[in-house]
């Protein structure tokens, strides 16, 4: 059984290899937990290939979703903007802007890389940084773009060090069309390596035209392009910053000490100096026993020793001291598919160099991103006996530490609504309303709690937006997985969080609960809501000549599903979350002036199997015809249901499609879609041409037609 949290905050080199090798050789008692702001982290060796367009953006990026799936780390994605020290927390900034959490641990390891040193007058308003990576990675899309409307320019790249000289060839390789400048304050680029190598180096810089810029040291950048020291002006209309690193703040914030430069202070079993529960790797990092420059073949190398000091700080034994090589093999490549390289002052270049920082670039890769069959989890004798019945409830002391301070809406015609203790709320009903509701819930598929909770929320209150009516109170039932009762605190604490602030967010009390351990994670929402009944909307009263929306795309169930064989790629589980944690209550006030015929809520029938609920009138004729083209879908969902993937509830659905009529000439890979089951899904709506159009042009998500009803003989028609 688990007992203490090791959290790891950034996706750099070293934490995806430490994350590998604990996978296969877990700290006994520990549970991993990564939190990145980024779903797909660059690795920096394969940036200028990537630049140079001999890879693709997949090619040159680690999945750490699937990396963590197929680890057993719970992955969160999200930004740390802070760490209290004294209570062993980080604070946890949602990408989506969607609030900010707490991640409590026992021991941190910190490993988030720098940003450009912009320092010099006008360079964080007029150059674009290379530095963080995976935001450059982002910003040579937009580049490529602006190349392609303006096929003439200057762009100068301001540093030639590896990282300068790289990019620069790489962009000149790619877009041959501009006017590329290297810029810097030495005699030669790349200082400190050998004279052969650079003078190679610059060789091949002048053939593919590049204007080298040397001793030009920059004091400014402007909209017109640089100014150098001596007050030389380079004109350029785009300016590239490579040179130079600075640290995030936050650490030094938080209280660790840091080195003169803002990074943190490490020792030589690359602990904090100040806090030895907390580690850091990578740039981010200082050594002050041995210092190193900032380069990725050092986070790579750190990370055996991070995974057997954070072993042993876990089991209170001696740490492994660092020793780092001060010679290894470095490979520069040149653009085009070659390179140049060195090693103990030996030269040498060629295209068969570049095949060989190929090969050892894809292996490092295949390592993180294939890295074979699953590692099994802990066995069932691992956890002790639990007891079941009320002996499985949750202390009280936990659950009032945890619900203390949670932001709660409050209405008062719902009471005592958590204030005080008592057996049961009490909810008087608005006069000339009824009263509505509706349970939903399910087992945990992400270890993510805090947006597992939100999106809990989303789903149930779903039901009570499909009828027209206002949610008003809730109240949950959470079943958090055996742990130690540390553990259990710090999960329920984060399930709440997100279920509470998705409550609030929706004006809805959160009016009672229960909480209880079992064998896996489990969220049940009773949502309450209130309506009157002359305004009520039906499910099954569409009316011919309607138009047919969806509000969200569908495809939760096969990325989910990927996801759990850790095979689900990284867009497609970030598109999947974000449809999820949108809540259909904007579309439900939208539709509340238009008068819809009948709306539904689509979940885990499917989009075939609420549509056909929606078609069973027998007053009526009717049937849906569906432009299959039309509907939307996340993506990924179309690849991964080409490769088979399904969920484990669709052999059940596909009886459905008897009550279809299907033109032979469409995809089954898209008609299984239509089968999938979604998790908190859109709304789907039956409502006349011209209110339709009204919707969909206030709604700003992704509303579309996908049909229309009709007389029929079928329930569906799928075209």
């Amino acid at each position: 059984m688990n007992e203490r949290d090791l959290l790891f905050i950034g996706g750099g080199h070293a934490h995806a290899l430490a994350i590998r090798t604990l996978a296969m050789k877990p700290i006994k008692g520990v549970r991993v937990t990564l939190v990145s702001e980024q779903t797909l982290t660059p690795y920096s060796g394969m940036l200028p290939g990537f630049v140079a367009g001999h890879y693709s953006y997949e090619d040159a990026h680690i999945d750490l979703n699937r990396l963590c799936a197929w680890a057993n780390v719970r992955y969160i994605k999200g930004r740390v903007f802070g760490l209290d020290l004294q209570s062993k927390t980080a604070q946890v900034e949602s990408t989506e802007g969607a609030g900010h959490f707490e991640c409590a641990y026992d021991i941190v390891s910190v490993d988030i890389g720098s940003t450009p040193d912009t320092s010099v007058a006008g360079a964080a308003r007029f150059a674009v940084g290379v530095k963080p990576v995976s935001q450059f990675a982002a910003t040579w899309n937009a580049l490529l773009e602006e190349s392609r409307r303006n096929n003439s320019g200057h762009w100068g790249v301001i540093g030639a060090g590896a990282g300068g000289v790289e990019l620069v060839l790489g962009m000149a390789h790619r877009v041959n069309q501009l006017n590329y400048h290297l810029v810097y304050p030495h005699k030669h680029v790349l200082p400190g390596y050998p004279e052969k190598l650079v003078e190679t180096v610059e060789r091949k810089l002048i053939n593919a035209g590049i204007t080298l810029h040397p001793e030009f040291r920059v004091s400014e950048v402007n909209e017109r392009g640089l100014r150098a020291v001596s007050d030389k002006a380079l004109v350029l209309d785009q300016s590239i910053w490579c040179t130079g690193a600075s640290a995030a703040p936050w650490p030094q914030q938080a209280g660790l000490q840091t080195s003169d430069r803002g990074f943190i202070a490490v020792d030589e079993y690359l602990r904090s100096c100040s806090h030895p529960e907390v580690f850091a790797v990578g740039d981010c990092a200082d050594m002050l026993h041995d210092p190193r420059p900032k380069a990725g073949v050092y986070a790579v190398r750190q990370a055996p020793y991070l995974v057997e000091n954070l072993r042993m700080a876990f089991h209170q034994g001696n740490g492994k001291a660092i020793n780092l090589q001060s010679d290894f093999l470095s490979l520069i490549s040149l653009g085009e598919k070659s390179a140049v390289g060195c090693r103990n002052g030996m030269v040498v270049s060629g295209r068969w160099v570049w095949r060989l920082k190929d090969y050892i670039d894809t292996k490092f890769m295949r390592r993180l991103n294939q890295p074979g069959e699953k590692p099994a989890m802990g066995s069932a004798d691992d956890v002790p006996m639990q007891c079941a019945g009320c002996g499985s409830k949750l202390g009280p002391e936990l659950l009032h530490a945890n619900l203390t301070g949670l932001p709660f809406f409050q209405n008062q015609s719902v009471k005592p609504a958590l204030q005080q203790s008592e057996d049961a709320s009490l909810w008087t009903v608005s006069e000339g309303k009824v009263a509505v509701q509706s349970i939903d819930g399910f087992r945990s598929f992400s270890q993510d709690h805090w947006r597992f909770g939100k999106i809990c929320v989303n789903h149930a209150l779903s039901d009570i937006y499909a009828m027209g009516a206002r949610p008003v109170c809730a109240q949950v039932w959470i079943n958090v997985a055996f742990a130690h009762p540390r553990l259990q605190k710090r999960d329920h604490r984060l399930l709440m969080s997100g279920i509470a602030e998705a409550l609030k967010q929706q004006e809805v009390v959160l009016s009672g609960g229960h909480s209880t351990e079992g064998m896996e994670d489990h969220i049940a929402i009773v949502a309450n809501g209130e309506i009157s009944e002359s305004t009520q909307w039906k499910k099954n009263t569409p009316r011919e000549g309607d138009a047919l929306i969806l509000t969200k795309p569908i495809g939760t169930g096969v990325v989910l599903a990927a996801d759990m064989q850790a095979t689900a790629p990284a867009d497609a589980i970030d598109a999947a979350i974000d449809a999820m944690l949108l809540s259909n209550r904007n579309a439900a006030r939208l539709l509340a002036d238009l008068t819809p015929s009948a709306v539904t809520d689509v979940t885990g029938f499917g989009l075939l199997g609420h549509l056909i609920e929606m078609m069973e009138n027998d007053a009526h004729s009717l049937g849906a015809r569906i432009d299959l083209q039309q509907v939307p879908l996340l993506r990924g969902a179309l690849a991964l249901s080409r490769r088979g993937v399904r969920s484990t509830l669709y052999p059940q659905l596909q009886p459905l499609l008897h009550q279809c009529e299907l033109t032979s000439s469409i995809e089954s890979a898209r008609v299984d879609l239509l089968l999938d089951p979604q998790t908190s899904g859109g709304l789907l709506i039956s409502m006349p041409l011209d209110a339709a159009h009204q919707f969909i042009e206030r709604f700003d998500d992704h509303a579309v037609v996908i049909g229309k009803v009709g007389e029929s003989s079928v329930r569906v028609s799928i075209h």
